[in-house]
């Protein structure tokens, strides 16, 4: 809660389960991203099975709290070999996320059969990295859709999950009203690179790679309101949200869901104590703004 007792949720991000070994599901609120990269980290690419069983180990860790997976988020910084290119001139703006998924079907089929499988155990939800414009929702879901009837008709069980999408892409946040997505998790790490064309790695322009810049902050709010209108969930999964500088401005854009490292839970959650949105208010309100 928020000094002036507004209820926010607070999620973790996870890079695979052994990070839940010594977590319990009551610390949060559940699992607002899980970043499916390391299971594309060995030699070859993962198969069905075994990505059932590590989907199905973190919804069931859950214990019915949200579990929110991530698709891979292949290319840029994370290169997977035998699928991603080799040699684009910037792969931060080329083949990587849901592009890359939808340009390998096979490759991202295997994936979805997975989670739909994994979802029979808890309230998985799946989101897609990425996403530009609506129809590449629109191919993910008919994607799912194909596999889930797949699964069934060879009589295994699956559930087809609720398809989100991170909102990183300044097309995607300008234009949300397009997409038809059952959630929206605002990826405010590479929307802030992208918004103030400041890569987030390179450490002479780390100033201008701010999320608190007020075109990023107006993005954010423009996501927010309209989660907010249509009755969908707005989240936030980027490292801003686990900044307690960034908190109070993240709130005061509209946000009432934030996902962040596990250890910055208890500091965000402090934070979060911390803001009176009332004053915010009113102070914007003096101002003019």
């Amino acid at each position: 809660m928020t000094a002036d007792g507004v209820a926010v949720a607070v999620h973790i991000n996870v890079a695979g389960p052994d990070e839940l070994a010594s977590l319990s599901p009551a610390i949060c609120d559940g699992i607002g991203l899980v970043r499916t990269e390391f299971l594309f980290a060995g030699e070859g690419l993962p198969d069905e099975e075994t990505q059932y069983r590590v989907y199905r180990r973190l919804t069931e860790w859950a214990a019915g709290k949200p579990v929110t997976i991530r698709t891979l988020d292949a290319g840029g910084d994370k290169p997977v070999a035998g699928l991603t290119a080799a040699g684009e001139s910037n792969p931060f703006l080329g083949m990587r996320g849901i592009r890359l998924s939808l340009a390998r079907p096979e490759v991202f089929a295997v994936q979805l059969r997975a989670l739909a499988r994994a979802a029979c155990h808890g309230a998985l939800r799946i989101m897609l990295p990425m996403v530009t414009v609506p129809e590449e929702l629109e191919a993910a879901r008919a994607l799912l859709d194909t596999e889930v009837a797949a699964l069934r008709t060879a009589g295994m069980l699956a559930t087809r999950p609720p398809i989100g999408i991170m909102v990183e892409v300044p097309a995607a946040a300008l234009a949300i009203e397009r997409f038809d997505a059952a959630f929206f998790s605002i990826g405010s790490n590479d929307l802030t690179q992208y918004v103030t064309a400041a890569g987030r790695d390179i450490a002479a322009v780390a100033d201008l790679a701010n999320p608190l810049n007020p075109a990023v902050l107006r993005l954010i709010r423009m996501v927010a309101e309209h989660g907010r209108a249509r009755g969908r969930e707005v989240s936030l999964c980027g490292d801003a949200g686990g900044d307690p500088e960034a908190i109070g401005p993240l709130l005061a854009a509209g946000l009432r869901s934030l996902s962040v490292a596990p250890f910055a839970l208890a500091a965000t959650k402090a934070a979060i104590g911390r803001v009176d949105l009332r004053m915010r208010a009113d102070s914007a309100a003096r101002e003019g703004r």
